[in-house]
């Protein structure tokens, strides 16, 4: 396993990597977290997001997509739909779903 240290956006769009995948809830909201980040810095990734059905349990498991041009590249970013809700107490990913 190779350990990259550093700011993972940042990263992206010098070139380092060219794909990025992260758990989102099924809400369509992106409001904490690297999701935050990603919608800030990214909104193609955000409006996919938005092009899925809010609030829909069948996107757990599921992912939506965008790619975008930076100077370094083409970089996709990646949906995946790993948890139904973010509120709440307790553990919300859904295994299965990953």
């Amino acid at each position: 396993m190779r350990i990259v240290r550093g700011d993972l956006l940042h990263l992206a769009r010098q070139g380092d990597f060219d794909v990025i995948i992260h758990g989102c809830n099924c809400q369509c909201a992106m409001g904490k977290g690297i999701a935050l980040a990603i919608k800030q810095q990214f909104p193609a990734a955000y409006a996919a997001d938005l092009a899925t059905a809010k609030g829909s349990a069948a996107k757990l498991g599921t992912y939506s997509s965008a790619s975008l041009e930076t100077d370094a590249g083409t970089l996709t970013i990646v949906n995946a739909y790993t948890q139904f809700h973010w509120n709440g107490p307790g553990v919300k990913v859904d295994y299965d779903a990953i």
